[in-house]
């Protein structure tokens, strides 16, 4: 008789813990298990089991309860190693999160904890020669001389019936197997070699000879980072170390993979969401019985099931998308330096402006720093024009591109070359506002204004993806003068495709990316110069390299700027030097047009001049006399319900129940907003000491998640990466 202890599957945080149930056969800790749980058929997580003499009613005589048996166990083996299932304890502590969240967090889709029916193995009959002899018929002998010829043959590809290999088979001759095949993302191979600089070089062999620790490679764009990787990983695998590669966005994980694949081949497992259901189960597997050295992908990669982790590389350090902004809201770095600590292992944070808070770290000594300061072969950084359309307006010229940068576009295509166009907005117009009674058309579920899509002539809500057709009438006045204000990428592409008679244009956004390897057919598409214009949000800012671009174009540069967030000119900075980075990266010089309203920002003038270091000093006063990262820490509490009233009340009292606390300062709570239907309120509290913090934390926490049932809500986010 065994005592399992299961970890069950259910929102509610007083669930947060084990609950013993019995097996008469031993269970492997880390597996999932259906259960009777409360009348419910639910699934459980196995944390801990334990051997007794003991029979079910003497165990039930001493314990003063009824026990239940478990039903089956869904996995024949441990979805989880002891490394992750200590690692989910980490994050819950961490985060404030229930455990079996964390878990989840760590598994592909078809392996979570709630998911009875897993992806199952994909095979396919081999055929194989088994024996020398002579078949019964000449048809059977052409056959098994052909499979002999070719073996082992895939049965579905052999020209013979499956009568005549029956046949063979009878005979003894053959034998016909089921294998596994692997569902193997497709990525292209580029096998090209490089001699690293001496810059490279002396970067790569300072971090190899370095005390396991936290480096910051602070290269510029161009300036050759990802070769970099490459050299470290590579040395790695000598070492027989295992190496996780992280890049930020989808859309950069084809560029890396061909790089690495083409060094490192099948030595290399991809993970990230765009994935199949089944290639991320046959991954996953791979990784996790040690086929594979080198695991790329996006954030969630940072949890794939390595042994003897070596390096764990960080590209494109200052993303946000390394914060989850969802239960559990944890951020890339810190599950990385558990992990590199446990392993002994190098972190490697690679960019062209990184995080104010890592650049503070590394001036301080900190993180070891290596500054990469000019960019392969010594090739200038691009010329920056800045286009203040105020005066574009006042001169009489209304077009949304500017007079500068309609004449750069048109002589860039006139001379056989590439342009990229950002802006960073989605849909054809901001919003749909009618001139009647001034009401701006909003999501029913969201306090947001809805999206005018022309495509399908549908408002769209990007927080909740509500849509609806295009109304012909105001839904508040029943007024028939809709206006639709502003402008977003479609737009773009219409007046693109008007302006530009030699211009071909892709559009890449999250519409235009929504189906699976729409990521790399468009960008393979511009690389093979199918098109000379390349128009995106910031999905194309950062990672590409493409010889022939030698403009890019931004719009609505100071669209971050309005944004309520410490972090705005930050953002800002990062976006435009990022993407003028993509000009002018091949043999030829490289112009970039930023348009603005607001031309004299310092964010855009030292993102024109690619000087983070001037950056640097006037983002750091304004942090310092705010009192923001890197001076303090920061957590919001964000109370959450679908009663208004109960926000509102619950809100005041943990903003009061928080002012006893010494040394820290609070914002708000803010306005009431809504997001899906659920009422939400937010705080937002500065603090230099931990403890006292995170301790009165968890006790509200305990307080109203676990008491109220879901009726009410708290969450935390420890160093919140956005303040809406």
């Amino acid at each position: 008789m065994y005592l399992v202890d299961v970890l069950v599957e259910h929102p509610v945080h007083s669930l947060d813990t084990t609950f013993t149930y019995l097996s008469n056969q031993e269970i492997p800790k880390g597996v999932r298990v259906a259960i009777q749980f409360n009348r419910q058929s639910i699934v459980g997580y196995v944390l801990k089991v334990t051997e007794t003499i003991l029979t079910k009613e003497e165990l039930e005589e001493r314990d003063g309860f009824k026990y239940r048996y478990l039903g089956k166990a869904i996995d024949e083996e441990p979805l989880l190693n002891d490394e992750l299932m200590e690692l989910g304890i980490f994050m819950s502590d961490i985060t404030l999160s229930p455990r079996i969240a964390c878990y989840q967090m760590m598994l592909p889709p078809s392996l979570k904890p709630k998911t009875q029916k897993a992806v199952g193995i994909k095979t396919q009959k081999v055929i194989y020669i088994v024996k020398e002899g002579q078949a019964k018929t000449d048809k059977q002998q052409a056959a098994y001389d052909y499979i002999k010829a070719h073996q082992p043959v895939v049965k579905k590809t052999c020209p013979y019936s499956s009568a005549v290999l029956d046949n063979l088979k009878k005979q003894g001759l053959i034998d016909i197997v089921d294998e596994e095949v692997l569902r193997t993302p497709e990525i292209g191979k580029n096998d090209k070699q490089v001699i690293l600089t001496k810059r490279q070089q002396e970067v790569v062999e300072g971090i190899l000879n370095e005390e396991p620790g936290i480096s910051l490679i602070h290269g510029v764009t161009g300036s050759g980072k990802t070769e970099v990787y490459l050299a470290l990983t590579k040395e790695m695998i000598k070492r027989n170390k295992t190496i996780i590669m992280l890049v930020p966005e989808i859309s950069l994980t084809p560029m890396m993979v061909k790089q690495f694949k083409g060094r490192f081949g099948d030595d290399v497992a991809i993970l990230h969401s765009r994935l199949s259901q089944g290639e991320k189960y046959d991954e996953y597997r791979r990784i996790q019985r040690g086929d594979v050295h080198i695991v790329i992908g996006a954030r969630s990669a940072i949890f794939a099931p390595l042994d003897d982790i070596g390096l764990i590389i960080m590209d494109e350090e200052h993303d946000q998308s390394y914060k989850q902004d969802n239960n559990p809201r944890y951020h890339t770095l810190s599950i990385a330096s558990w992990r590199a600590k446990r392993h002994q292992a190098q972190i490697v944070l690679g960019s062209a402006t990184p995080r104010i808070e890592s650049y503070a770290r590394a001036l301080k000594g900190v993180y070891h720093y290596y500054p990469m300061k000019q960019r392969i072969n010594k090739k200038p950084l691009p010329h920056v024009d800045i286009v203040d359309m105020t005066q574009e307006t006042r001169q009489g010229h209304y077009s949304l591109l500017s007079r500068l940068m309609i004449n750069r576009i048109q002589e860039t295509l006139d001379h056989g070359e590439q342009a990229i166009i950002l802006l960073n907005k989605r849909g054809y117009a901001s919003f749909v506002k009618c001139n009647d009674c001034q009401e701006i058309i909003k999501c029913p579920h969201c306090d947001v204004s809805l999206t005018y899509h022309k495509y399908n002539d549908q408002l769209v809500c990007h927080y909740c993806g509500f849509t609806s057709s295009m109304p012909h009438s105001c839904p508040e006045c029943h007024g028939h003068d809709l206006k639709k204000i502003g402008y977003g990428t479609q737009k773009i592409e219409e007046e693109l495709a008007k302006t530009f008679k030699n211009g071909k244009v892709i559009r890449f956004d999250f519409d235009t990316t929504r189906r699976k390897n729409d990521h790399l057919r468009l960008l393979e598409s511009f690389a093979n110069q199918e098109a000379n214009i390349l128009l995106g949000t910031q999905m194309i800012a950062k990672g590409l390299d493409f010889p022939n671009v030698t403009f890019v174009g931004v719009l609505m540069a100071d669209l971050t700027l309005t944004l309520p967030d410490f972090r705005a000119s930050e953002r800002t900075f990062d976006l435009l030097t990022q993407v003028a980075g993509r000009s002018g990266r091949g043999d030829k010089a490289g112009t970039v047009v930023i348009q603005t309203f607001n031309p004299t920002h310092y964010a855009i003038n030292d993102a024109a001049s690619q000087d983070y270091e001037a950056f640097y000093a006037k983002e750091i006063e304004f942090r310092h006399d705010a009192i923001y990262p890197p001076f303090c820490h920061m957590v919001a509490v964000t109370v959450s319900s679908m009663n208004e009233s109960e926000v509102k009340a619950t809100s005041e009292k943990v903003k009061y129940y928080l002012e006893r606390l010494d040394n820290i300062r609070m914002i708000g709570p803010g306005n009431i907003f809504k997001i899906q239907d659920i009422y939400r309120q937010r705080l937002l509290i500065k603090y230099i000491q931990s403890a006292p913090v995170y301790e009165a934390l968890s006790a509200l926490n305990n307080d109203y998640s676990r008491k109220k049932k879901g009726s009410l809500s708290l969450q935390f986010d420890f160093n919140p990466y956005t303040m809406i």
